[in-house]
């Protein structure tokens, strides 16, 4: 005798399989495609310009045909990323040691004029005194001073920003800090 179980499971597989052959069976039939209505184009017949022709690719006969005009659009196989080659830096080696401190690591400790000449004491962050002057490259983006006065020194550094354009600031550096500013 069969048990309750299984009299169970015999049902829900008959029921499963008359299930999927009416679905196959509604599935398999074709449908009749929907009435066309067609609906009566009207083309409004453009007014002509004297403004400069446009130039017509190919055979344009007849007034629906699409002609595509690239003037003002970007060239679409060309890369958004632009790949340029990479200057090398300048190798560790042959950068002097003010060039391989940041500006913001340098303290002015000093500015001396003798008549038209003017120069100025820094120290880097190990502690070493280095005397500068005009032209003294200076700082990790190829910096160089272009201004001495009796209070601060002004270095011009050139870098690219984030889209690839040369940029130039001026940094100061003072000699001494103003009260309230500090590092």
């Amino acid at each position: 005798m069969r048990s309750a179980w299984q009299r169970t499971c015999a049902c829900f597989a008959v029921f499963s399989l008359v299930v999927l052959m009416v679905l196959g069976t509604v599935a398999c039939q074709k449908s009749s495609p929907p009435p066309s209505t067609k609906v009566p184009v009207t083309v409004k017949p453009h007014k002509k310009t004297a403004a400069a022709p446009v130039a017509r690719e190919g055979k344009a006969e007849g007034a629906g045909v699409f002609v595509y005009n690239p003037t003002g659009f970007r060239d679409p196989f060309v890369s958004l990323i632009k790949v340029h080659k990479v200057k090398s830096p300048v190798p560790e080696e042959q950068l002097t040691p003010l060039q391989r401190v940041s500006l913001s690591d340098l303290k002015v400790e000093g500015i001396v004029s003798m008549g038209k000449k003017v120069m100025a004491q820094v120290i880097t962050p190990d502690g070493k005194p280095y005397i500068v002057a005009v032209g003294t490259p200076i700082g990790r983006n190829r910096g160089k001073i272009t201004r001495i006065t009796s209070e601060n020194i002004v270095v011009q550094e050139e870098f690219e920003d984030y889209l690839g354009r040369k940029v130039t600031q001026e940094t100061v550096l003072r000699l001494h800090e103003k009260k309230g500013e500090s590092l």
